[in-house]
């Protein structure tokens, strides 16, 4: 039963991808007959988002009462042209989040142990060294040992920091005829300039008529929603001429594309987590897999040190400092980025590549991969360098 002032092992404020995430680690730990207690104002019962990462075999976390959707190819175009990796062992896989919200919900319904409230939360107050209260909009309060938070609480940043937000608006279309190549996830199709931003086009084949395509845009300014549509329907209009086309799916989002901390929380009975935590690939914006190694190892932390383990997400300075590079350029000389990651692709293979962008790879072999890359935009960035 739930009661507000119990006092609850772990609380998690915000039930989507991170939030679900950290629960089912837990659920896979010495941990997992804790007194839990899950937060969110909704009830997670749609398809609203899509994630994708990489990897040799799907996750443990991947849903698994659903087909596995994956692509041994990636490729990236600048104009007329384009460049196909293969990725060897690697495959780039996709996840619907209705698939993965109903798998974890019904892993989450075995344990006895986990309730949830189903409320929005006003507020999270340090109490003591120990105990830290969560208010609800309409359920009370509810007290917890730890926190684990992904709702942001007002804007991620101060206005005045202009950071880039990678802003983007997909459908998945079907087509009558077969006009998809199955093999191959398109992840940037650089056709031309938006008003000074970087915009690029993304698609993922599902099958000969069926596909996800997203129009994608870096910038520090508001995007009319309107203006984004009648560009992605252009897009489709251009790629598949007359075709006639079904929306089966809709999704929009925002993620910002910073190496500045979210949070100065440094109370340590809460933690942050997804894009609060720092997540979020500055560079990239892919947030799926570093969640849940952000996650795993929170867990782990808990097992062994359960009151002195520290909990934040440490990326490596090297991988913000590259990072910052990508943004500089991003935000100064934006019609140059489609040639920076042009390169990038041409120089390297898509094993190097993808590595590299999940932060795997040791420092010689970022050497290896940066000494092929022309140097000129780079050393540009470098003598105006600033944080982003």
């Amino acid at each position: 039963m739930i009661t507000p002032n119990s006092t609850y092992d772990f609380i998690i404020t915000g039930f989507g991808c991170a939030g679900m995430s950290f629960v089912y680690h837990l659920l896979e730990s010495k941990l997992k007959n804790s007194r839990i207690l899950v937060i969110d104002s909704s009830n997670k019962n749609t398809n609203d988002r899509t994630w994708c990462y990489w990897a040799e075999k799907p996750l443990s976390i991947h849903p698994k009462n659903s087909p596995i959707v994956s692509w041994q190819n990636i490729s990236i175009s600048m104009g007329k042209k384009t460049l196909k990796k293969q990725l060897g062992a690697l495959n780039y896989f996709h996840i619907k989040s209705s698939d993965f919200y109903s798998e974890i919900k019904e892993r989450i319904s075995l344990f006895p142990n986990v309730h949830f409230v189903l409320d929005s939360v006003s507020s999270i107050t340090e109490n003591n060294a120990t105990s830290v209260s969560v208010s609800t909009l309409e359920n009370g309060t509810y007290l917890g040992r730890k926190i684990f938070n992904s709702i942001p609480n007002g804007p991620l940043l101060p206005e005045k920091n202009r950071i880039l937000r990678q802003v983007f608006l997909g459908w998945q279309v079907k087509t009558q005829n077969s006009c998809f190549e199955t093999d191959t996830a398109v992840l940037m199709n650089f056709l031309g300039n938006s008003n000074g931003d970087t915009d690029f086009f993304y698609l993922l084949p599902f099958s000969p008529t069926e596909a996800l395509i997203e129009y994608t845009v870096f910038t520090t300014e508001h995007l009319d929603a309107q203006k984004m549509e009648f560009a992605l329907q252009r897009y489709i209009s251009q790629r598949l001429g007359k075709e006639p086309i079904e929306i089966s799916f809709k999704e929009a989002g925002s993620i910002p594309m910073t190496t500045y901390a979210f949070s100065k929380i440094k109370h340590p009975n809460i933690t942050h987590l997804g894009t609060l935590a720092g997540c979020s690939k500055p560079s990239t914006g892919y947030t799926f897999h570093t969640i849940q190694k952000h996650c795993a190892s929170i867990v782990r932390a808990l097992e062994s040190k359960p009151d002195q383990a520290s909990l934040l997400f440490n990326r490596k300075i090297r991988f913000s400092f590259y990072d910052n590079i990508i943004l500089n350029i991003a935000k100064k000389w934006p019609h140059e980025l489609p040639r920076v990651f042009f390169n990038l692709f041409e120089k390297n293979s898509g094993p190097e590549i993808l590595r590299f962008l999940n932060e795997e790879t040791s420092f010689i072999h970022e050497l290896k991969l940066l000494s092929r890359l022309k140097f000129s935009i780079f050393i540009k960035s470098l003598l105006r360098f600033e944080k982003h």
